[in-house]
């Protein structure tokens, strides 16, 4: 996978222009910090059948993952936002995990980020 599909510099460019470091560091933080909860979240409503809950834990990712520019985890997560949106799983559960490992690679990535900016 190409790096900027992992993580897409421009938006990092942008969070620095924004509020500079600081913007950064704390962006990158609550994606680090909620990242695991969210997939949780998706994958126990994937588990029990509950479309909503899909729909709310991909929306949340979705929009975190666009903050920090890990481009891979936001589409994927749309996709699967998209699906539970119109009261389906059908076809989820594939997404779910490519999004796993997309979320994998994104955190992953941020970490040895986050480390070159200290």
């Amino acid at each position: 996978m190409d790096e900027a599909q992992i993580i897409d510099p421009a938006a990092h460019e942008r969070l620095l222009e924004w509020g500079g470091d600081e913007l950064l560091k704390a962006m990158v933080g609550l994606f680090l910090e909620h990242a695991g909860e969210r997939m949780e979240r998706i994958s126990s409503g994937l588990d029990a059948g509950e479309a909503n809950e899909v729909e709310h834990g991909s929306h949340s990712l979705k929009s975190s993952a666009a903050n920090v520019g890990a481009e891979c985890v936001r589409g994927l997560a749309q996709e699967i936002e998209d699906l539970a949106s119109r009261g389906t799983l059908d076809g989820v559960q594939g997404l779910h995990d490519r999004l796993r490992e997309a979320v994998a690679d994104a955190e992953a990535r941020l970490r040895e980020l986050q480390g070159l900016r200290q």
